[in-house]
């Protein structure tokens, strides 16, 4: 084996090691950071989707947005057990009007609205929990545009 092929194995372990520790201290920060976004819940602001974002700037003017998307609605729901009792009770006579009858159930294009537009608000809002799960928060940065130096 050349010396030139045990330096690039030296150099490629090396740069493993130190990637694979940079991405743990990278998921750390990214951690710390949708903690710090939930302890500065009247800085969320609504995004397009449903969900809430917050914003925070660097020193040196770069951001990490923290976004919580909305919870996304269940693509399916068994025809059979507990869950779908308790949404067609909820749902009571306009069951067929918020659901797509398949092996399973589908609820329909712009669930929420219309579950919101046929029945009171608490009953809308427990059908609408019920059909939804739960969506992880995502950290994005961006890098900020720097000024050319003039000497």
């Amino acid at each position: 084996m050349t010396t030139k092929i045990q330096n690039l194995v030296t150099e490629a372990v090396s740069l493993d090691r130190e990637i694979s520790d940079q991405t743990e201290r990278l998921k750390e920060i990214k951690a710390q950071l949708v903690e710090a976004a939930r302890e500065h819940e009247d800085e969320l602001t609504p995004t397009d989707g449903g969900g809430l974002r917050w914003t925070a700037e660097g020193n040196d003017g770069c951001i990490a947005r923290v976004n919580f998307p909305a919870p996304s609605m269940k693509s399916r729901i068994e025809g059979e057990g507990k869950a779908i009792e308790k949404i067609k009770q909820i749902a009571g006579a306009v069951f067929s009007r918020l659901f797509i009858p398949t092996i399973s159930f589908k609820p329909v294009e712009n669930f929420r609205d219309e579950a919101r537009a046929l029945l009171a608000k608490a009953e809308a809002n427990k059908l609408i929990k019920l059909c939804q799960t739960e969506s992880a928060p995502r950290v994005s940065f961006e890098t900020a545009e720097r000024s050319a130096v003039t000497a």
